[in-house]
């Protein structure tokens, strides 16, 4: 197993993986005819402007999990002290690997990398079955609401 951060040349993997996983949650139709390409050229601009990254992991040389951060400064955080927080995507494991911890060192990564950048706030939207990870490492329900309207 090793762990490599995502460079552009990765973002066709990535973006496979992030498609994998909405068709699993049952969310692909949330997304436009040409999500894939819109999210390829996303993540390359977020990328170049170091706002983006992504850590894949590997078993011998098969990626078999990944995820991502991206550095966010919307309203009505972009008036706070720290105008910045950090924002986790993307983590997945294919299903034949998981309870690996792989989602785990993953977020250790992602972790360290949002903590360099200097963000000191970040956020994340878990799955059922994340929510468990996200907990034992310290993430806590901050109380927000959505509705799709």
């Amino acid at each position: 197993m090793r762990i490599k951060k995502a460079e552009i040349d990765d973002l066709a993997t990535v973006v496979k993986l992030k498609i994998d996983m909405f068709t699993e949650v049952g969310s692909i139709v949330l997304l436009q005819e040409n999500a894939e390409k819109l999210i390829y050229e996303k993540y390359r601009e977020l990328y170049l402007e170091e706002k983006a990254c992504h850590f894949l992991l590997y078993e011998d040389d098969t990626v078999v999990a990944c995820g991502g951060a991206v550095i966010k400064e919307d309203v009505p955080f972009c008036f706070f002290k720290t105008p910045i927080y950090g924002y986790i995507i993307d983590v997945y494991t294919i299903p034949e690997k998981r309870r690996n911890g792989y989602s785990s060192k993953i977020m250790e990564e992602l972790l360290k990398s949002l903590k360099g950048k200097g963000v000191q706030n970040i956020k994340l939207k878990p799955s059922s079955t994340g929510k468990q990870l996200y907990e034992k490492l310290g993430f806590y329900d901050s109380g927000e609401m959505e509705i799709w309207i």
